[in-house]
């Protein structure tokens, strides 16, 4: 059965109000989350960046994704969270996973660590970290997994592997539970792509398959007028003027984008394809034009049988006390 994530705004202005800054944000981050979970999505997933650059002399912060899942695990009790994906090269590895081990704590089995190679050397350099060869932050992803499995024991969360090129291809082929491709591959992309996964695998892992997600944009319209009144409101609203040029036809092929009955055939054709899991971006990655969308994408997750699954946390678990 496929489950259904939110990719949590947690960026400046990435939110219906584009003032919504500093403090302001973390707060609204963690309402979303609460939310999210009311609403029966089956995870959250946060973002692992200082800034996104949306445009020149236009960047966005971000609060720390580790302490705003700290945050995230403490104020609610059902729904799945994960990073999406953390670089694993950005902190020192012993730093990374004491945060990691710190979340689980207050999370239990809710929780997925997502693992990436980085991209951004100016964010490294911001952050006091040499950006190495890719050849150097591949092996710092085993590293960093292997590292993980062993200070955390059979407690480990699930380690997942983000990315498209064949080099983080063939890291998630022999360490990752999982793997995430974003955003918006196309299913023959998505085949192309897993036909090197696949062709990476050891033959010792085909016990034990690769969980497989897909980052699709994602706005539903309750109708065709709908939609249409939502794409420009898109528009006027997303960061950068990203959309700007783009028709609304065009828009609309993409992700999980259209009326509640096109975003579940979209979404049975991706179950069909084997994807077990889809990290839905409301409007843009990380970002939330319209409140609605979250309660429309739950309708739809439903419709598709798609629930939430994460076992609540008794009291016991998550205070340690009776």
């Amino acid at each position: 059965m496929i489950t259904i994530g939110l990719a949590l705004p947690h960026y400046d202005g990435f939110f219906p109000n584009p003032g919504v800054t500093g403090s302001h944000r973390t707060r609204r981050a963690l309402s979303y989350a609460q939310r999210a979970e009311q609403a029966g999505l089956h995870q959250l997933w946060v973002s692992d960046h200082l800034w996104l650059d949306v445009a020149p002399q236009d960047r966005r912060r971000s609060p720390d994704c580790w302490t705003l899942l700290a945050a995230i695990a403490a104020t609610t009790r059902r729904i799945r969270l994960g990073s999406l994906v953390t670089p694993a090269s950005l902190r020192e590895p012993a730093l990374l996973v004491h945060q990691i081990a710190t979340v689980a704590d207050f999370a239990g089995e809710r929780l997925d660590i997502g693992l990436g190679a980085g991209w951004n050397a100016v964010e490294f350099a911001a952050a006091g970290r040499r950006f190495s060869a890719a050849a150097d932050r591949l092996a710092d992803v085993e590293r960093t997994a292997a590292l993980i499995r062993t200070e955390l024991g059979p407690t480990a969360p699930p380690v997942w592997v983000g990315g498209k090129r064949s080099g983080i291809l063939s890291v998630a082929a022999r360490i990752a539970d999982g793997w995430n491709l974003a955003w918006d591959p196309t299913p023959a992309g998505y085949w192309q792509r897993l036909a090197r996964l696949n062709a990476a695998q050891p033959s010792a892992r085909e016990a034990a398959p690769i969980l497989r997600s897909v980052g699709l944009t994602t706005v539903i319209g309750t109708d065709e007028d709908d939609l249409h009144q939502r794409w420009t409101r898109l528009r006027r609203w997303v960061p950068g003027g990203h959309l700007d040029g783009l028709s609304f036809e065009a828009w609309r092929k993409r992700g999980l984008i259209g009326t509640p009955d096109e975003v579940h055939s979209r979404l049975t054709a991706w179950e069909s394809l084997g994807v077990d899991h889809v990290v839905c971006a409301l409007g843009m990655p990380f970002g939330l034009f319209d409140d609605e969308q979250i309660d429309l994408l739950a309708a739809a997750a439903r419709r598709a049988g798609a629930t939430t699954t994460a076992k609540p946390l008794t009291q016991e678990e998550r205070y340690g006390t009776a």
